[in-house]
């Protein structure tokens, strides 16, 4: 229990101070919109690059770590677009919808309590996980989206071009392909220059919570109720009972199972609601997902953390 309060309390702490310092205009404007660039262009990618760069990876096949969370992804995916049908949304809107309901704020919440709580061993499971859900739920969606609209070829590649862009420039994606390598390659760091990103990777997890609290002042649980509430329930409890269901028939060890099972559990990440801005589908029911899934995943982030095995 002790470690679960030291796990949850901080992280949901911060990202309070962040949301009040919002809500009440304590931060300027030019803050709110400064402090993510920095934490998402520099502190954050360091901070992953360095971790990555020094991890011990198990010898566990990466395709079953995948195979795991990527097929709970696909099974609450479906079963969103059955739903919607039925909420009488359309498939274009069931692209958005299936995105929120599967994109998991992985960066700005699961990395900060995986390795606070399961250490540097959860690493590379993490890692794996952020390289790789990006790019594929976007591609699903997008591919779903212009299934549904009946997208010609060249419609299908104008819409592709743009997110391939958006991933090979992700900073995220960046300083954990780069910490892969430096690791592959067995390279070490000049002793400065690891104090250098050792003092602005520090500011990395903070700095991620207190944004997330800041951006929460732009999410609204306004109108959409009930499919809103199918998304969160989706998110927050049948996604992780999935992706625990997948990782044990896969028979991965107790750390990958952990991890896999708490990165499906984590809130209705940002990207959902960029997509659906993006293609100006369902941005209010993704909006209120975010908003609502955010604060219930301290009960069941708590929840689960109990009963996952910690360091």
């Amino acid at each position: 229990m002790s470690a679960v309060i030291d796990t949850i309390v901080p992280v949901f702490g911060l990202i309070a101070l962040g949301y009040l310092a919002g809500w009440s205009d304590y931060v300027s404007d030019a803050a709110t919109k400064g402090l993510p660039e920095f934490v998402f262009r520099i502190a954050m990618p360091l901070m992953l690059f360095r971790t990555i760069g020094q991890a011990r990876f198990p010898e566990v096949p990466p395709t079953r770590v995948l195979a795991a969370f990527l097929g709970a992804a696909v099974g609450v995916w479906l079963i969103m677009a059955v739903a919607a049908y039925l909420l009488r949304r359309s498939q274009a809107d069931a692209a958005s919808l299936s995105m929120g309901a599967t994109f998991s704020n992985s960066v700005m919440l699961g990395i900060p309590i995986s390795l606070s709580h399961f250490g540097p061993e959860a690493a590379p499971y993490v890692a794996l996980i952020v390289l790789t859900d990006t790019p594929f739920l976007w591609l699903l969606a997008t591919t779903h989206l212009a299934l549904s609209e009946g997208t010609g070829e060249k419609g299908l590649a104008a819409l592709f071009k743009p997110i391939v862009y958006r991933l090979v420039t992700n900073p995220i994606i960046v300083g954990c392909s780069a910490g892969l390598a430096w690791n592959l390659l067995g390279l070490s760091m000049p002793p400065l220059a690891d104090r250098m990103v050792s003092m602005l990777a520090a500011a990395a997890i903070p700095g991620a919570l207190v944004t997330m609290g800041l951006a929460l002042n732009s999410y609204s649980l306004t109108g959409q109720g009930a499919v809103v509430l199918v998304m969160t329930v989706l998110k927050l409890l049948l996604m992780p009972a999935l992706a625990y269901a997948f990782a044990i028939a896969l028979g991965l060890p107790a750390t990958a199972v952990a991890v896999v099972t708490l990165l499906a559990a984590m809130p209705v990440g940002g990207n959902a609601y960029l997509f659906a801005a993006a293609y100006k589908r369902e941005e209010a029911a993704v909006s209120g997902a975010i908003a609502l899934s955010t604060p219930l995943a301290l009960a069941t982030l708590a929840l689960l953390l109990l009963w996952l095995p910690g360091r």
